[in-house]
């Protein structure tokens, strides 16, 4: 079922991936509402003893704004005049969710693939 060759297989994606990123989506939406009432309310949520969800969250949060401080920078043929490009400050909540949990992807795919590659 896992093997390259067949034609339906099933993908192998991290449950540790699927878990946090299941876990940063809510506080996320939680800290970013627009109501006042649910953004004092910030439940604790219980992540286990490893990894918080809060310490991630914050993480990304200010590596967002370290990409927003340093600008727009040259990522390919298109340059800095496409119409592709958008200031982080001018997402949306829902739209700085979504970048905040592909970040936490992207971290969580780059451990496993550097552990892949240690082991002999």
């Amino acid at each position: 079922m896992y093997c390259r060759k067949a034609k339906l297989r099933f993908p192998l994606k991290s449950i540790v991936k699927e878990h946090k990123c299941g876990q940063s989506g809510p506080k996320t939406m939680l800290e970013d509402s627009e109501d006042p009432a649910v953004r004092s309310i910030q439940p604790k949520l219980g992540t286990g003893r490893k990894w918080k969800v809060d310490g991630s969250v914050k993480q990304e949060k200010e590596g967002l704004k370290i990409k927003e401080a340093i600008g727009l920078t040259q990522t390919g043929r298109k340059g800095l005049g496409s119409d592709g490009i958008k200031r982080l400050s001018k997402i949306e909540n829902k739209e700085k969710s979504d970048l905040i949990i592909d970040e936490i992807k992207v971290i969580e795919d780059s451990k496993r693939m550097q552990k892949a590659v240690q082991q002999s």
